[in-house]
Order: structure tokens, then C-alpha cells, then sequence
């Protein structure tokens, strides 16, 4: 590679290129202030502004030389993108001086021309060479073999360019190293994606380099131009290498992702590919995305602004994924035809044949007289575990845009059987991922048979707790399904596994599980009832009896009930399994429910099933299923067995009086909750308790992955477990929640407790159950500490707010993320002692203890506590009553409590 130019005085007679650039990219920079930039037709005006400057430059930088040199054989070229005639705002001008002779031989000229553009501050990438160097620097250097294929003469010797594209066409992109070629750009592709993200569907992709960005577009023309030698999607469209439907998707996705990119570049002011939540917002308003979903009075700013946003981004997941089917489509139909010789054909009858291998039709044309050939087909390769060919999958991909195609094949039974076996089989196929739901959703039979579907097609929410779009969370949600019924995932999901196993009704589970959440097509908050209501004309369609098609309607209405109640509400209050008993119709429901619940959750984000809330769903189908059978103790008799169990692992006879005692002052509520072995260690804890002020300690807990804390005071345990025990006063948990937050853990789940002492005072045993980020406490590193900090915060010594500043950032506050509405909710009903609270808020260290503290100034008891973090947005319930025990009455008072814990929030109460 030739050494860098160096900069030398700029010679008479070269133009002044800061007029230039001020006369011709004020009027570019207006249409990006006001939002008119036209995607790719911007980004050609921009290179063929600079096309004019970089032709003027290069006669007058000729013109400068001695007459001896000015006759050198060289051109004068533009790559990259902008070779392709398109230039981003802040992107690099790319440019190549080729000669046949010595580069050092033109350096002269080069610095002539380069120095005026460095001058004016333009970010220029250049490379001195010759026809020799480049040819053979393609053949091992993918970027050099790519700006072959980009490389658009701006200026100098013809010759030179006629010359360099026969050099190239008749080595590199020869028939004999064009395989060569395409796999080392699929190569290249497999690699940016693992570095920028592999999935279309990413929370803040870039839309440069990542999957279905503008880099893929070119590895599909770079395949293109390298088989077919055309230069555009247009020329594509001419040699039937596109048909005129792809060819018109194609150039809409790259004008959308170009006007992003500019956008990007212009906010930033620089080189900037990374689609951030902020921009998201900036961008959807710019482009006129908030007035098209309405300003309803009551819709908040908040709201509308994430309907905006969600709109927009399902438009771009749209687009990308047009341009990621497309490269692999281009890379396909590039690939050279394989060496002559006779295939290996089978026919199969009914229409199908297998060639070399994968299955195919007969005649594609068959499916004019017989749409179910479409579904038929991958019936049979799901049977044979073979795939399609991908000139099969073509003519199905443009025959699902027919639609008087999909209404027949909509109409024909065998295509409903078909899809219905398919939708509802847990085998593994030979297609991507082994989804077969993806691969028909993929050449669009998903669509066609449902097309109530196609409005949640890159359907999105404007939060960082779903990570994907609706259409590839279902689809991902029956994966997960058919992953847990083959026991795949029977090592992080043994009950999900087994429940797996006895499934009686799997159409019905997995079609509800396909459609749960349809009803997102409309928009709103009652999603769960809309997919209820357009299930039912689906699966009626698809021909199920009418029992299964109720079965199936009341999943997709309930598909949340489950999680809510084992996130929210107290599992070990008898109301609770009680109720949500009622939901369920029995024990086959039960199950389905559970699993329908299970794979949502899983599929929802990578990190959206944490250990926490996968116990949390097994606890609830287990306590539900033990009352739905009818062995469920009764608790006058369960509160004698557990004491007698806790009598007999008590470990010292000579302090039998002590248990006695603290068996007969905890609250039944809390000899219920726990077990018995748990017990025993909590009653060790407050036995070494005696004469301090408080006594922190992790106990072994029910939870494996979780910690239990119990900390004894007159309050009580937080954990993996740790169990806290002090003396009680008001205030308390706010105390102990400080403390823990402090020191950079998370509690997911508190019970609090107060027992009466002999003496006539009282004390806490309080127990919490915490991780930190990674899911794992190290209980011994983190207690000494700990319990300095609670001895601190409990005496008085140090105020909780201190202990909290430590903790002033979390994950997501050192960025703008979508907006979190506050919500908060007082219920009556869901328990039969207690008043429960649930509090919606965005997350923040601290915000368990403001609102604790809230609660207390209040003059409310916290008997339980539970909290559900979802990316941003935090769900803290808790278990309250009055001081004299009593739930919260009256209007009035519950008002009062809604704008006290909105304000501890940070947000007004609603009217």
C-alpha cells in the first residue's frame, strides 16, 4: 500500500473550495433542519456535489503541474458509497488515483488536488495505487475487492477505468473465484453482525452495520454486480433478477434507512450510525410520526410520544428486514450455477419431488389449481427433516403477495389441516433455527392463512423490556414450546419440561401461543381481550371445534393473569391460590396457562426470565395444582405439623423453651410462609440476637438462586435470604431497604414481621430475599459490611438517604431512555386481610425505600413486599394496613395514599 500524502502549499489556479462548499450545501442543510431530506435522493444530490467539486479540483491540480508531468496516464475515481453515488452527511469521501505506471509518479498531482479539500476541513479517503496493486490486493482483501465493484470514474484517463474493470471481471469476479468471492462476503456479513448485533430487532440498532442495515444492501448489490454486472436495484429489476414487487420494497428500505442516516449524521454532527432511544423520539417527530397517531386529550405527552416511536421504529424493522431478505436472496441467485451434472430427482407425488436433496414442485404453477400445495410442501419436509429449495421458497414468497392466492388457499381445508399440524408439531425442521412457524412466516404463508397478523409485523413498544417485535416474540414464544416438550431446556426449566410432557390439547396451546398477543395490532392497554375476540374468527377459520376454539380464546385472554399473580401477589396467602384457582377451568388449563406463560416471559428479552421470577411461576403452578387436586392442608392443621417439624429439627434440646416462645409470638402468617428448616434458621438467628440492636444474617433459602437475608431488630430478613432482627419502631423497612440498596443489591421480595417480647416490647424479624446484577450474592463478602450498614441505619447513627447516595446511578440513568408512566393502584380485593399496593414506576436506586418511607409517613403497616423490575419500569407491591390492623377505608384516605406514593415517585397524582 502506497505511504499516506503529505500536505504541501496549494498551487495557483485551484479553486477556492470553501465557496464552493458554501454556495452548494446551504440548501442541503435546510432540507435536514426541516425534515424534508429525501433519503437516498439526498444522499445523491450530496455526492454529486461533490462529484462538481472533485472535477474541478482535478483539471485545475493537472493544470498546476509542469508540463512534463501532466500527461501521466490516471484516473480519478470515487468508492464505497461514494462510488455508488451516494454520500452520507458526515461520511468520508472516498476517492482512488489509479495509474499504469509508478504511484510515486503521480503524488504530485495528488497533492495538488488533496490539499485544497484538507484545507477546507473535508474528510477525504484516498489511496494512490495502480491497476496491478489493486488486482491483487482483491484477492485477499475483501474491501479492495468490493471498491472494484463500487469504483465510478469522476474524472482522467478512460482507459485506465476500462482496463481496471476487465482486470477484475476476468480474475476476481471470473466465473471459476466468484464462489470464492460471494462466501467471503457472507463471511464478512456473519462477522459485522455478531459485532453490531445479529438480530433486525435490536433496541438501538445501527443502521449502517447492523443486521438489515445499509451494509447489507451493499453486500447484496456487491453479489449482484459481481454475477450479473449491474450497478443498481433498477438493473436488477431489468434482468429479472428482482421482479418488480422486491425491486420496489428494496428501494423504499434503502430511502428509509438513508433519510435515518443522514438525520443521524446532521443531529450529531458527525459520523453517527447508532439509532439511540433519543433519537428515536427526535426522528419519529421529525418525520411526522406523532401526529399520525392521534392527540386523543386523554392521551399523555408521555404516551403519545411512545406511540410515535413505536410506529416509527415498526416502519424501520420493516424496511431492515426487507434489506436483510434481500441479501440473502441476492447472495442466492449469484452463486454460480453448480458443475453440469445429473441431478438426483425423486418424485413423491401429490405434486413434489425432491432435487438433490430438498424438496421442490413439480410445476409451480400447480398452485394456481391447487393452493394447498404451498402448506403441502412443508408438510413433507417437516415429515422427511429435509428444507425447501430456494427457487420453491422464491415462488411461494410472490405468490403470498397475490391476493386472490391467499384467499383460496385461506379457503381450502387441507391448506387449514396443514398449517394447523404444522403450527402445533414439536419436532425440528431443516430451516433456520429449526422454526417452521419462521419459515412460513419468512416466504409469507403465515400471513396469508392469518392475516389478522400482518399489523404486528414489526410491531414494537417503546421500552427496553421487549426487545423484540410482536411477530418474532410469538413465533419465538411456540419455539420455546417445542424446545421445552423435546426436553431441551430441562436443565434451566425442569417443571416447565415435565408440565411439557403432559400436554392433551398441543393445537390448542400452541395456537394460543401463536396469537396471544394479536390483539397488539390495534394499540391500547387491553390487548389481552382484542386477541381474545380475533382468535376466535382465526381458529374458527382454521377449522377447530368449537370447545377448542373456546380453550384456545381463553388463553389469549388470560395469558397475563399467571405472571401478574406470582410477580405481585403473596404466594402464601391462602386468598391468593384461591383466586386464581377460580381463573383456571382445571388442571389441563393449569398447565397450559403455565407454559403459555412461561414461553412468553422467556421470549420477551434475552434477560426477561431471570431465576427470581422462573421460581416465582413454578411456586404458584405447584401451590394452584395441589388445590386444584385437593391436597391442600387445611391451616389449623398445617400450623400443628409445622411447628412439630420445627420441634423436631431444632438442634438444641436445652433451648427448647426459647423456640417455644418464638413459635407462639410469630404471626401464623409467617409459620405458613415458610418451611420448616427455614424456620430453624430464622429462630437461630434471633436467639443470637439477644441484647443487640440488630442482628443481620444470610439463612439458607427456598430459593437456590437467591439469597435470603434475615435481619432481626424488632424488624426482619431480606436475602438470598437474609434475616434482619431488631427491635420494631415505624420506619423501619425503609431503614433496612437503604441499607441494602447501599450496598448494591436488589431485593426482589420482603416479609416483615413483629413478634411480642416477654418484657412488653416488640421485635422485628424481617425477611428479604436480594441478588445483585449478576444474579449471584457473595454472601460472605457482602455481610460484614451489610450489617455495619444496618447497625448504623437502625441506631440512628447515619440517615438512610446517605447510605443511599452511593448508589445514585443505575444501569439506565447515564442515558435517555423511553419515558415510564407512573401508575398506582389500591385494591381491596385481592387479599383478605391486607390492602395491596402496587406502585408503576420508572426504576431508580432507592425507589423501594422512598416509597417505604412514603407508606410509613402515612401511618400503614408493610406486611409484605414484592418487587418486578421490567427493564426501566419497576412493579412494587405491597401487603399494607392501618396501625390497628384494619384495611384502608374510604375515598378519601385512598386518594390521600395514591398522591403521597405519586409524589414519592415523581409524578403528580391524576385527578
Amino acid at each position: 500500500m502506497p505511504a499516506a500524502l503529505e500536505k504541501t502549499a496549494p498551487r495557483d489556479g485551484i479553486p477556492d473550495v470553501l465557496a464552493y462548499l458554501k454556495s452548494h450545501l446551504g440548501s442541503l442543510v435546510s432540507t435536514l433542519e426541516d425534515g424534508s431530506a429525501p433519503g437516498d435522493a439526498f444522499a445523491r444530490r450530496h455526492a454529486k456535489v461533490m462529484d462538481g467539486l472533485l472535477t474541478t479540483l482535478f483539471p485545475a491540480a493537472i493544470a498546476s503541474l509542469p508540463a512534463r508531468e501532466r500527461k501521466r496516464p490516471v484516473l480519478l475515481a470515487a468508492v464505497g458509497g461514494y462510488g455508488r453515488g451516494l454520500l452520507g452527511w458526515k461520511s468520508d469521501l472516498d476517492v482512488r488515483l489509479v495509474t499504469t505506471g509508478s504511484p510515486e509518479s503521480i503524488r504530485p498531482l495528488a497533492e495538488a488536488m488533496l490539499y485544497p479539500l484538507w484545507d477546507a476541513g473535508v474528510s477525504i479517503g484516498h489511496q494512490v495505487t495502480t491497476i496491478d496493486a489493486l488486482v491483487a490486493g482483491a484477492r485477499t482483501d475483501l474491501p479492495t475487492a468490493t471498491s472494484l465493484l463500487d469504483l465510478r470514474p469522476l474524472a482522467g484517463d478512460p482507459a485506465v477505468a476500462k482496463k481496471l474493470e476487465e482486470r477484475a471481471f476476468a480474475g476476481v469476479f471470473s466465473e471459476g473465484e466468484l464462489g470464492g468471492f460471494l462466501a467471503r462476503l457472507e463471511t464478512e456479513a456473519t462477522r459485522r453482525h455478531h459485532r453490531f448485533g445479529d438480530s433486525v430487532y435490536l433496541l438501538e440498532p445501527d443502521v449502517k452495520s447492523g443486521a438489515g442495515g445499509l451494509r447489507d444492501l451493499d453486500i447484496g448489490l456487491w453479489a449482484a454486480r459481481a454475477r450479473y454486472r449491474v450497478e443498481s436495484i433498477s438493473d436488477l429489476l431489468r434482468q429479472g433478477v428482482l421482479v418488480a414487487r422486491e425491486a420496489d420494497e428494496l428501494a423504499r428500505a434503502s430511502s428509509f434507512l438513508w433519510t435515518l442516516r443522514n438525520f443521524l449524521h446532521f443531529h450529531a454532527n458527525r459520523r453517527s450510525d447508532r439509532l439511540t432511544f433519543e433519537e428515536q423520539e427526535t426522528i419519529a417527530n421529525l418525520l411526522g410520526y406523532r401526529a399520525s397517531v392521534g392527540t386523543a386529550s386523554s392521551v399523555s405527552a408521555e404516551e403519545l410520544d411512545g406511540a410515535a416511536v413505536e410506529a416509527f421504529m415498526s416502519d424501520y424493522y420493516r424496511h431492515a428486514r426487507v434489506i436483510m431478505r434481500a441479501r440473502e436472496q441476492l447472495l442466492e441467485r449469484a452463486k454460480p450455477p453448480p458443475a453440469r451434472r445429473r441431478p438426483v430427482v425423486e418424485e413423491l407425488g401429490q405434486g413434489l419431488r425432491l432435487w438433490n436433496g430438498m424438496l421442490t414442485f413439480v410445476d409451480s404453477s400447480d398452485l394456481n389449481d391447487d393452493p394447498a400445495l404451498a402448506l403441502r410442501i412443508y408438510a413433507v419436509a417437516v415429515a422427511r427433516g429435509v428444507a425447501v429449495l430456494p427457487f420453491a421458497r422464491d415462488v411461494l414468497r410472490r405468490k403470498t403477495t397475490e391476493p386472490d392466492f391467499c384467499e383460496r388457499l385461506r379457503a381450502s381445508e387441507e391448506a387449514a389441516r396443514c398449517f394447523v399440524t404444522l403450527a402445533s408439531t414439536v419436532r425440528s425442521s431443516a430451516f433456520r433455527g429449526g422454526s417452521i412457524l419462521g419459515e412460513l412466516h419468512d416466504v409469507g404463508l403465515l400471513v396469508a392463512m392469518i392475516p389478522e397478523f400482518a399489523p404486528v409485523v414489526g410491531r414494537v413498544h417503546h421500552d427496553v423490556y421487549h426487545v423484540y417485535t410482536v411477530d418474532v416474540h410469538s413465533i419465538a414464544a411456540v419455539d420455546h414450546l417445542r424446545a421445552l416438550a423435546r426436553g431441551e431446556l430441562v436443565s434451566e426449566r425442569p417443571l416447565a419440561s415435565r408440565v411439557a410432557l403432559e400436554v392433551e390439547r398441543p393445537e390448542i396451546l400452541h395456537l394460543a401461543t401463536l396469537l396471544h398477543d394479536v390483539g397488539k395490532a390495534i394499540g391500547g392497554k387491553d390487548h389481552s381481550r382484542r386477541g381474545a375476540e380475533m382468535s376466535r374468527v382465526i381458529l374458527r377459520r382454521l377449522g377447530l371445534p368449537e370447545q377448542d376454539v373456546d380453550a384456545a380464546c381463553r388463553l389469549v385472554w388470560s395469558h397475563l393473569t399467571m405472571y401478574t399473580v406470582a410477580m405481585r401477589r403473596n404466594l402464601e396467602d391462602p386468598t391468593t391460590i384461591e383466586e386464581f384457582s377460580r381463573e383456571v377451568t382445571g388442571q389441563e388449563s393449569l398447565r397450559e396457562l403455565f407454559l403459555l406463560t412461561v414461553a412468553d416471559l422467556s421470549t420477551t428479552s434475552p434477560t426477561s426470565m431471570t431465576k427470581w421470577k422462573s421460581r416465582m411461576l413454578d411456586e404458584l403452578y405447584v401451590a394452584t395444582d395441589a388445590h386444584l387436586s385437593g391436597t391442600t392442608d387445611a391451616d389449623a392443621a398445617r400450623l400443628l405439623l409445622v411447628k412439630a417439624r420445627v420441634k423436631e429439627a431444632w438442634p438444641d434440646e436445652a433451648s427448647t423453651a426459647f423456640l417455644d416462645d418464638y413459635l407462639a409470638t410469630m404471626p401464623d402468617r409467617y409459620l405458613l410462609s415458610n418451611a420448616p428448616l427455614e424456620i430453624v434458621a430464622h429462630a437461630r438467628v434471633v436467639e443470637q440476637s439477644r441484647g443487640l440492636a440488630v442482628t443481620a444474617a444470610f439463612v439458607p433459602s427456598r430459593h437456590p438462586d437467591v439469597a435470603e437475608l434475615c435481619v432481626v431488630t424488632g424488624d426482619r430478613p431480606n436475602g438470598p435470604e437474609l434475616c434482619v432482627v431488631t427491635g420494631d419502631r415505624p420506619g423501619l423497612l425503609a431503614a433496612i431497604t437503604a441499607a441494602i440498596t447501599g450496598n448494591g443489591l436488589e431485593v426482589h421480595a420482603a416479609q416483615i414481621h413483629t413478634r411480642k417480647l416477654a418484657d412488653g416490647g416488640t421485635q422485628a424479624v424481617d425477611l428479604f430475599w436480594i441478588t445483585d446484577r449478576s444474579e449471584h450474592v457473595q454472601t460472605e463478602l457482602v455481610l460484614p459490611k451489610l450489617a455495619k450498614d444496618l447497625e448504623r441505619v437502625v441506631a440512628g447513627a447515619v440517615e438512610p438517604k446517605d447510605l443511599l447516595r452511593k448508589r445514585s446511578t443505575s444501569r439506565w440513568s447515564e442515558r435517555p431512555v423511553p419515558a415510564v408512566p407512573t401508575e398506582v393502584v389500591v385494591d381491596n380485593r385481592a387479599s383478605s386481610r391486607h390492602t395491596v399496593v402496587e406502585v408503576v414506576a420508572r426504576d431508580r436506586p432507592g425507589l423501594l425505600f422512598t416509597l417505604s418511607q412514603a407508606l410509613h409517613d402515612l401511618g400503614l403497616t408493610i406486611v409484605v413486599a414484592k418487587i418486578n423490575t421490567e427493564g426501566t419500569r419497576v412493579v412494587d407491591v405491597f401487603y399494607v394496613t392501618e396501625l390497628d390492623g384494619r384495611k384502608l377505608e374510604g375515598p378519601l384516605r385512598i386518594q390521600e395514599v395514591r398522591q403521597r406514593l405519586f409524589a414519592a415517585a415523581g409524578t403528580r397524582a391524576a385527578a
